[in-house]
């Protein structure tokens, strides 16, 4: 069975890429495509998730430098190479994922775009979200059936607070042994080097030990009406305190991604030095919790919304970088109007998918999640119309540039 679905796969992918045949994805009915907890999936649901993204990592399109996962990969580093120095364009001078209120936004189309990627090849995986205030879920996740386990042969000692405990992948489906290959120039360290060829991981390394999250902090942040604020707090820089004052720290999603990574304080350097793959959040996207980490961002944003804080009324019109505002352009889909800088040992922009110049999102599309197609379980939203998603025989190898372009004409016809 293994060997007739891997050739039914490879035949798919082969005719598509030279027959584009479009129709239309049916649904029973017109409701949204779930996103669910990962505590939540079925073995079968686990399975299929993991071979479609096993199976991104080993499709290259003709005429494309790599395969489809590593182009995410490098629009994600690639986006933090804006703000280097030689970066061009109005986007250039800041970071064009992170750090700003566009942060929602951009993350919203990115994982999207990675999710259809993955339904092209299964019509039956969605993206499944770690809700970090479940106690359950980090032992779900890093299991042999979903995302392997903790790194293994490094320890490291932590003066004063223990000894980090990590290293490379030995187990799971994303072990190098199992066929999960990283390329060492897209798995760069803040420094430029390389973390090499294979998955790392260091599992709570102190100080960023306690899982759960507590809700409670999430519940607080779900309280907050500013949108820059709440950004702040859910990507993970300050925390309100009892009295509403924010608390500099690390928090929400980046204490998530330290908690699977790692990471040291280099006084020498002024900066945290990430041990493993998630703790360097370019090069995070490497490690497939990335997903789950952003899809569960998406969805506490999703539920912010839908609190009544819908709409443009709730993200800054105006008086930031280009980028950062509603109607600016957000960089890779931008038509063209910026360039990032290049990074690491290698040459990242090579492995960027030449997007359309007719590829064009705003923040402003982004804010009515439901015109996406989906929702969570967390939430009882249902679809305002009828929302078609163009597909092909095996979309995936319509290519990355094509199909990127037809899902946002059509989500804007919705």
């Amino acid at each position: 069975m293994k060997l007739f679905r891997k050739s039914f796969i490879t035949v798919a992918i082969s005719i598509a890429a030279v027959l584009v045949i479009f129709g239309n994805l049916a649904r029973a009915d017109d409701n949204l495509i779930v996103r669910k907890s990962v505590v939540d999936l079925t073995l079968e649901e686990k399975a299929e998730f993991v071979s479609a993204v096993k199976a991104l990592k080993t499709t290259i399109l003709p005429d494309h430098k790599t395969n489809i996962y590593d182009e995410f990969v490098a629009q994600h580093i690639s986006a933090m190479g804006l703000m280097l120095e030689d970066a061009q364009g109005p986007a250039a001078g800041h970071d064009g994922a992170h750090t700003s209120s566009l942060f929602l936004p951009w993350h919203r189309e990115f994982i999207h775009r990675f999710e259809q990627a993955l339904r092209s090849l299964n019509p039956n995986v969605t993206l499944p979200y770690w809700d970090w205030t479940d106690p359950q879920a980090f032992d779900a996740i890093f299991q042999d059936d979903l995302m392997g386990s903790n790194g293994e042969g490094v320890n490291i000692e932590i003066p004063g607070l223990g000894i980090a405990q990590g290293g490379v992948v030995q187990t799971g489906p994303f072990a190098t042994a199992n066929g999960w290959e990283v390329n060492p120039d897209l798995h760069i360290k803040p420094s430029g080097e390389t973390f090499g060829s294979a998955l790392l991981r260091f599992f709570q390394v102190p100080p960023v030990t306690q899982y759960p999250i507590p809700k409670e902090d999430v519940d607080e942040i779900l309280t907050l009406d500013d949108y820059e604020t709440f950004r702040q707090a859910l990507e993970g820089f300050i925390k309100p305190n009892s009295e509403g004052e924010p608390i500099v720290g690390v928090f929400q999603h980046n204490y998530s991604h330290a908690l699977v990574g790692g990471a040291t304080f280099d006084f020498t350097v002024g900066r945290p030095e990430p041990l493993g793959t998630m703790a360097d959040l370019a090069s995070s996207i490497n490690d497939p919790v990335f997903w789950l980490i952003h899809a569960n961002v998406d969805r506490i944003w999703a539920e912010w919304q839908a609190n009544g804080r819908e709409g443009s009324d709730y993200y800054p019109a105006s008086g930031g970088l280009y980028g950062e505002n509603l109607n600016d352009r957000l960089w890779p889909w931008d038509g063209g109007e910026s360039t990032p800088a290049n990074q690491g040992p290698g040459d990242i922009l090579s492995f960027l998918p030449a997007l359309s110049p007719e590829d064009i999102v705003t923040a402003a599309d982004t804010l009515d999640f439901k015109h996406y197609g989906y929702t969570y379980d967390t939430l009882n939203a249902t679809a305002s119309a009828p929302y078609m998603q163009l597909r092909t025989l095996g979309m995936v190898a319509f290519g990355t540039v094509s199909w990127q372009v037809l899902q946002k004409r059509q989500r804007k016809k919705v």
